[in-house]
């Protein structure tokens, strides 16, 4: 491993599954912490807003402050401001919602469609009404584009099939914000100063984080918690530079460099 300044860490399927903590998260930031290395969490949550995300952090024991939490939900409000903040119909969770109040969402001509996970509350008809837009001129924007997740109950589907069914049906190709386009990389990487061969990625999905961060010219450190699966290993294109059994092991695997 070359000599690393930074460390992105993925948080679902990292530091917790299900609200449940994994061994050993707390003591690897308060040591990174004390090292004076930088850290950022990259999540692909749009379920949360920042300050939500930090606060579910601090009551499973993970004391992490909101600058340092980088999520998808965060990534698509800082893009819909870089392109003029058009009108937009918002398939969003309404834990998000007050983030997205500054977007016009009530406009019959919305300019885009934009799309987040909403837990078990997706129906028919709002699905029927953005693909109407979309039929109708309007753009598509996905947060993220997640396959599934890992849940205590099982692998649970993620947005990505919805997304999937509106290009679809629509024709049209989705604007992905979320990993693993490198746009999200490069801008915690702006945040944090740092070059991508001076940082390294840590998560547990082999294509958003491992595929995403070396895309962007960082290497990837895959655990085997969370999401992964042994299957991940035999991917024709996607090779992590590190494996690990846990975020217990990372702090060895970084005092190598």
């Amino acid at each position: 491993m070359n000599r690393k300044c930074g460390v992105l860490f993925d948080l679902d399927g990292v530091f917790y599954v299900s609200n449940q903590a994994i061994d050993g998260g707390q003591k690897l930031i308060d040591s990174l912490r004390n090292k004076s290395i930088p850290f950022r969490f990259l999540t692909n949550t749009t379920t949360k807003t920042r300050k939500d995300i930090c606060e579910k952090l601090g009551d499973i024991g993970l004391q992490v402050k909101e600058n340092e939490i980088f999520s998808a939900a965060y990534i698509g409000i800082n893009y819909l401001r870089s392109i003029g903040s058009p009108p937009c119909y918002l398939l969003i969770h309404k834990e998000i919602y007050s983030d997205y109040s500054e977007f016009d969402s009530h406009n019959r001509r919305p300019e885009f469609v934009v799309v987040g996970d909403r837990g078990h509350n997706w129906n028919y008809d709002d699905l029927n009404k953005g693909f109407r837009y979309l039929m109708e001129g309007a753009g598509l924007i996905a947060l993220h584009k997640g396959r599934y997740f890992q849940t205590s109950d099982g692998l649970e589907i993620d947005i990505g099939a919805f997304v999937a069914g509106f290009e679809y049906s629509s024709g049209k190709t989705a604007v992905s914000l979320g990993k693993p386009n490198p746009l999200f990389f490069q801008t915690v990487l702006k945040d944090i100063s740092m070059k991508s061969e001076e940082v390294i990625m840590v998560g547990d999905d082999l294509i958003n984080d491992i595929g995403g961060a070396q895309k962007t010219g960082i290497e990837g450190v895959l655990v085997r918690t969370g999401k992964f699966r042994e299957s991940d290993l035999l991917h024709p294109e996607i090779k992590p530079d590190y494996i690990i059994e846990s975020i217990n092991e990372f702090e060895d695997l970084l005092s190598l460099s």
